[in-house]
């Protein structure tokens, strides 16, 4: 009685004692799994809607001052990316604004009372996306202002002038959806495109996107020393900091020629030294850093309202992950000195034109372009699906006169670029 009545007692103690436990294990790694992918869907939902709402609070509303028809019923756009399958231009401006920043480090409104456009570029994205083709237009070009609105509801008159004073005459003071509209109204009567978004820029949210990215690396082929904003690089390979990219940015007197037209290679070099940065970094091992970057990218931009939606934006990135290196390619508007002063350029028209058709046709850059890519290397264009690399000047160099053809490969330079310099450009970054 006594043996019977252990043997049931301990058969049930071993039952419990295993079969129980099995299903807690289960249960225990099915709720942390669980909590993993919570923890996880949360951070990046957390990340998107804090995305969202910065690229949302990004927009700058120009409806006002363009003399564009309201529509009764607004039209129903697509879900996704509107520019699917389309080329789209967008107008990118620099600016030199002081309100709302550090005196200390850029100059207090009291010097400068309103808001001037400091770099202008026409963006165009290819419907493939295998092109994005930059062209700058320099601020010194004398052109046709158009009549513009501002923000009192009066219109200017129109008239020839510097085109940097398209964005003064718009913005009054500091009125900057009136100076962008201005500039957007310019630059579509220049070059007969149609301009699809825009986006603004000032100087500090350009140096938080450099911060972002951890500083650039430039190869500079000389010495570089300005000594207005303390910058001093030697000939080489650098990474430069913020301060050093605006100063490299900006510098104009004591760098090349002098001229703007010299500051804006410099520039080309400087936006494909970040457009490079930005593709080096690996989607998983330096997500935190793209995180950071995208964060402080769309804090430091005002674009458009058709740009402002985080799946549009999200839509153009992605579209454009797969770009080559030669995909990105930078030219200056095509100009001439202006007989009546050498220190300012009007437009060549033989060699414009053709630049400005050919993003209207969504196609290659016209025989003869010199371009220089994501790397600053130049390539001079000899057919619609070719190119040649070369070391000719870079075109934002005026001509002696105006152009009355376009130029062959062979009028420009040499078809191939030397060794040498091809090895340093690879080096730079170092591989190690």
């Amino acid at each position: 009685m006594t043996s019977h009545t252990q043997h049931s007692d301990t058969v049930p103690a071993a039952h419990a004692a295993t079969y129980p436990y099995r299903f807690g294990v289960w249960k225990t790694m099915c709720a942390a799994l669980l909590s993993i992918v919570l923890l996880v869907s949360t951070t990046v939902l957390g990340i998107y809607l804090d995305l969202a709402r910065q690229v949302s609070d990004s927009a700058l509303d120009i409806s006002a001052f363009e003399n564009v028809m309201p529509q009764s019923e607004p039209e129903e756009e697509p879900p996704g990316d509107p520019f699917t399958g389309q080329a789209v231009n967008i107008l990118v401006s620099g600016v030199d604004s002081r309100y709302g920043e550090d005196p200390r480090a850029y100059g207090s409104s009291e010097e400068l009372s309103t808001i001037q456009s400091d770099t202008t570029m026409v963006v165009h994205l290819s419907a493939d996306r295998s092109r994005i083709q930059v062209v700058s237009i320099p601020r010194d070009l004398i052109t046709a202002i158009p009549s513009c609105t501002r923000s009192d509801g009066s219109q200017t008159r129109p008239y020839d002038g510097m085109f940097n004073s398209a964005f003064t005459t718009g913005a009054v003071t500091d009125d900057l959806a009136g100076g962008v509209a201005c500039t957007k109204a310019t630059v579509e009567q220049l070059t007969g495109l149609t301009i699809d978004a825009f986006v603004v820029v000032n100087f500090s949210g350009f140096k938080s996107m450099v911060d972002a990215l951890g500083g650039v690396w430039l190869n500079l082929e000389e010495e570089v020393y300005d000594a207005l904003s303390g910058l001093s690089l030697s000939a080489g390979c650098h990474n430069i900091d913020s301060t050093q990219a605006l100063a490299y940015a900006r510098a104009r007197y004591n760098l090349g020629d002098g001229s703007d037209l010299s500051r804006i290679g410099r520039q080309h070099q400087l936006v494909g030294a970040m457009f490079k940065t930005l593709k080096s970094k690996n989607y998983l091992t330096d997500l935190p850093s793209l995180l950071t970057f995208l964060k402080a990218t769309v804090s430091a931009l005002k674009v458009s309202q058709n740009l402002a939606d985080i799946n549009t934006a999200a839509g153009l990135m992605l579209s454009l992950t797969s770009l080559e290196r030669s995909g990105l390619q930078f030219i200056t508007m095509p100009n001439a000195p202006a007989p009546w002063d050498l220190n300012r350029v009007i437009e060549d028209l033989p060699r414009a034109r053709p630049v400005w058709e050919a993003l209207k046709s969504d196609s290659a850059f016209p025989i003869g372009t010199l371009y220089r890519d994501i790397s600053g290397e130049e390539t001079i264009v000899t057919a619609p699906t070719q190119a040649t690399e070369n070391t000719a000047p870079d075109s934002a160099a005026p001509s002696s006169s105006v152009s009355e053809s376009t130029p062959t490969p062979s009028e420009n330079a040499p078809a191939t670029a030397p060794a040498a310099e091809t090895q340093v450009a690879d080096s730079c970054p170092p591989q190690n």
